[in-house]
This record gives C-alpha cells, sequence and structure tokens, in this order.
C-alpha cells in the first residue's frame, strides 16, 4: 500500500491505494480517499494521520519522537546515485 495524490480539477486529494495482480497485469485500487489535502493541511489532519499511522512502524516512531539519527548515504552505481536511506 501507499499514498497517491489525485487530480481532480483544481484540486488535489490523498488516496490510499494498493497494487495486485489480476491474470499477467498490475492493477491499482483505491483503499480510502483520506479528502482534499488543502483541507487536511489547513485543519493540521495530515500530522494527526501521520502519527496515528505511526504506532504500527517502530521505524516511523523513533523518527517522530526524535529516538533516532536518521541519516542517508549514497554510493555511485555507473553514471547515477541512488540514495540509501539508513
Amino acid at each position: 500500500m501507499f499514498e497517491r495524490l489525485k487530480n481532480s480539477g483544481r484540486y488535489q486529494y490523498l488516496q490510499i491505494v494498493e497494487n495486485h495482480r489480476e491474470d499477467r497485469k498490475i492493477v491499482q485500487r483505491v483503499i480510502a480517499t483520506i479528502g482534499r489535502l488543502d483541507k487536511l493541511h489547513a485543519k493540521g489532519d495530515v500530522e494527526t494521520l501521520v502519527r496515528s499511522l505511526a504506532r504500527y512502524s517502530e521505524k516511523v516512531l523513533l523518527v517522530l519522537s526524535g529516538g533516532s539519527d536518521p541519516s542517508a548515504q549514497s554510493r555511485k552505481i555507473g553514471p547515477s546515485y541512488v540514495l540509501v536511506i539508513i
């Protein structure tokens, strides 16, 4: 599952989407539409949502609590760089 911004007219909607395979095709299914992004930001609901969902992820809880030191490293693979998040 992942989040997606869906453009509809002049608004953007935050959605939770999953991919699944039907025969040989990958198909996306919208699990939930959370709401209009501008209204979620105005109410501060994006941060509330992230904190609510964070209880299901130990890594996210550590970052939100300041209990970890997130860092990133890059390694050159050919002509471009790949970002590795630790």
